[in-house]
């Protein structure tokens, strides 16, 4: 398998891979916000990465930048959506998307990583709950979903405030 930077022409494969990896209609929603934020510019910036296996795309996942209302100057992203076909789950493609964006995103001088998911799959890279970040909505699942990573040692621990994401991740359903 190869992780490698989504292109342009990777579109219409991250839309397939979404669609296939959620039921309907979380599927279809998740597809076009993953395209949506492709081409949001208040996303930016954004690190977009695939998952090839046999030159097909089995695998994205996306993280976009967040403003925190309180804590202007630190630098923060969101990672949403992650997508794996289904014939390709449970072989850690997930994963090891998540620890290269993560990489990256270091190397980029990014302090704080967030996402909002299942605690059991996002806790196994090193994303907690309990920080002092609120999410832009009110939650519809427990608050343990709604965790964060840091990248700078410390920087959670002295960062409070709102989260304010692009326009696309900005709509209440999604929350």
């Amino acid at each position: 398998m190869k992780i490698r930077a989504s292109v342009e022409q990777d579109k219409n494969p991250i839309r397939k891979v979404h669609l296939n990896a959620f039921d309907q209609p979380e599927g279809e929603a998740v597809s076009q916000l993953a395209i949506d934020l492709l081409e949001d510019k208040t996303a930016l910036p954004v690190v977009s990465l695939v998952a090839e296996q046999n030159n097909h795309i089995i695998g994205h996942i996306l993280f976009s930048s967040v403003d925190i209302e309180g804590a202007e100057g630190v630098s923060a992203y969101i990672l949403a959506p992650l997508a794996v076909t289904k014939l390709s789950q449970k072989n850690g493609t997930g994963t090891q998307l998540i620890n290269k964006g993560l990489e990256i995103l270091k190397q980029q001088g990014a302090e704080i990583v967030l996402v909002y998911g299942d605690p059991d799959y996002y806790m196994r890279t090193g994303f907690k709950a309990g920080h002092s970040l609120k999410p832009p909505y009110k939650l519809q699942y427990p608050d343990e979903a709604w965790m964060a990573q840091e990248l700078v040692a410390g920087i959670l621990s002295k960062t409070q405030g709102t989260v304010r994401c692009a326009l696309s991740l900005s709509s209440p359903e999604y929350w």
